[in-house]
């Protein structure tokens, strides 16, 4: 739901890590998972509190569980244990707009403003009707968050109701075009869920239980709403380790808040693959039918879920992340398996996903990145760091802006919150909340960009 990943044009992401011990006692396998147990171990000796990882392989499942001591933890988290899972939620609420899809309900180039309350209107810039796939691929041109959230940086920020999504529509200024590029859009999930209830006059809790939960057996998962609790969640944690408040959603709980553990989603994964019988194959196949461009050429889009290449194939991923959690999870229909992480604290799982579902992925060095961020930085002149300034793009829909305040140079990515650069001499300078490095081009004078140094990625920022 809230992206903590400083860079993420590509599918890649760092975090503020924190140091801890792991108590080796607490880590829970089974079977052949003790491989799996010890990278989930390292990666608490560094970073988060608990952990449950599984890989699958059409019916054949592996797993492994690891918690730190913590007066919150009765045992480490295991294949039973809920977690929130964020906007891994979007690839449920997807799957929903496939199955009234090919039922006939509605079609992917319905206008959505045909089922909401009279009064309101839902175009584009150019005053084009804004559709059902419009939605679901994030091309609506509808912006990441409503303007009238009333928490959005603290506790409960998507607790927003249907009269807030309507007040915020009926005032909405469009400035993009839809399907003029991608933008991911919490905002505009919040809305698909709520159009597809109204189509068929009731909640969308109701709808997704009888529609996609019940029949896939995944009567466990719960939606995190403001009536109602999630029996037996893990409790959440920051990236620091410290608790964080749970997250109760009203008109946007299609966009992320479904609650589950490893064993649902793992089931969900074997549904996705076919590896049982159920009446929504056909839904999956339109959910993973390839769209349009997503964040980058790389990585298009299907129905709310992003394609990446990995080791000749490609594969089918989608996060999640709420205040004190973390999920992953990836498809792999070239060779019917799966892999998904969950976590119970801020902090990136994603590499750990990747590397279980493929080896020969390595997963990130924590002892190396934290060197990096640890670095000495020297001061650079005021007049050398405002030539620094200026719009740099990755891709005309994913760009950094940097800017000098106080003294100080900061960046901010498109969608995402701002960091300070810290320089190591003039032109190359490092951030200490993620591990990655900037380089300027050039000597002196504006540069015309800069290189984005970051798990073992070179990206090139063009100056605008």
């Amino acid at each position: 739901m809230r992206r903590r990943t400083l860079l993420n044009a590509t599918l890649s992401g760092m975090a503020l890590t924190t140091a801890g011990t792991v108590d080796a006692s607490r880590t829970a396998t089974s079977g052949a998972d003790a491989d799996m147990a010890r990278v989930l171990a390292e990666r608490l000796s560094m970073q988060g509190m608990g952990l449950v990882a599984v890989k699958l392989q059409g019916e054949q499942v592996r797993w492994a569980g690891a918690g730190r001591r913590s007066t919150q933890h009765a045992a480490s988290p295991d294949l039973n244990t809920p977690f929130e899972l964020g906007s891994i939620t979007k690839t449920f609420t997807a799957l929903l707009l496939a199955d009234m899809t090919l039922r006939g309900e509605l079609g992917l180039d319905d206008a959505v403003e045909a089922v909401l309350p009279s009064a309101l209107r839902l175009r584009d810039a150019n005053g084009t009707a804004i559709t059902f796939g419009d939605l679901a691929t994030h091309r609506s041109g509808l912006p990441r968050l409503p303007s009238n959230l009333r928490r959005p940086d603290g506790e409960d920020p998507y607790d927003y109701a249907d009269k807030d999504l309507w007040d915020f529509l009926a005032n909405w200024k469009p400035t993009t075009a839809r399907q003029v590029r991608w933008e991911y859009s919490n905002l505009g999930y919040g809305l698909l869920g709520e159009a597809l209830a109204l189509r068929h006059r009731t909640t969308f809790a109701e709808l997704l239980s009888t529609r996609i939960l019940t029949p896939l057996g995944l009567d466990g998962m719960r939606l995190a709403l403001r009536e109602t609790t999630v029996p037996n969640l893990a409790p959440g944690h920051d990236a620091q380790g410290r608790p964080a408040a749970l997250w109760r959603f009203g008109a946007m709980a299609a966009a992320g808040a479904l609650a589950g553990s490893a064993k649902d989603l793992a089931r969900y994964a074997q549904a996705a693959l076919g590896v049982f019988d159920h009446p929504l194959k056909a839904a999956f196949a339109l959910a993973f039918a390839t769209r349009a461009e997503g964040p980058s050429a790389m990585n298009p889009t299907s129905l709310a879920w992003l394609s990446a290449p990995l080791m000749q194939r490609r594969v089918l991923t989608h996060d999640g992340g709420t205040a004190g959690y973390s999920t992953s999870l990836f498809i792999d229909p070239t060779n019917g398996g799966a892999s998904l992480v969950l976590s119970n604290a801020a902090v990136p799982v994603q590499d750990l996903a990747i590397h279980f579902l493929e080896p020969r992925v390595p997963v990130r060095d924590l002892q190396a990145e934290r060197r990096q961020t640890e670095q000495l930085a020297i001061r650079v002149a005021a007049q050398a760091m405002a030539e620094l300034t200026g719009i740099y793009a990755l891709q005309p829909q994913f760009k950094v802006t940097v800017t000098v305040r106080d003294g100080r140079l900061f960046a901010q990515a498109t969608g995402q919150g701002e960091f300070e650069l810290f320089a190591t001499e003039g032109r190359r300078w490092f951030a200490k909340v993620a591990a990655l490095e900037v380089h300027f081009e050039g000597v002196e004078g504006p540069p015309k960009a800069f290189v984005l140094h970051q798990a073992g990625q070179r990206l090139r920022f063009i100056r605008e």
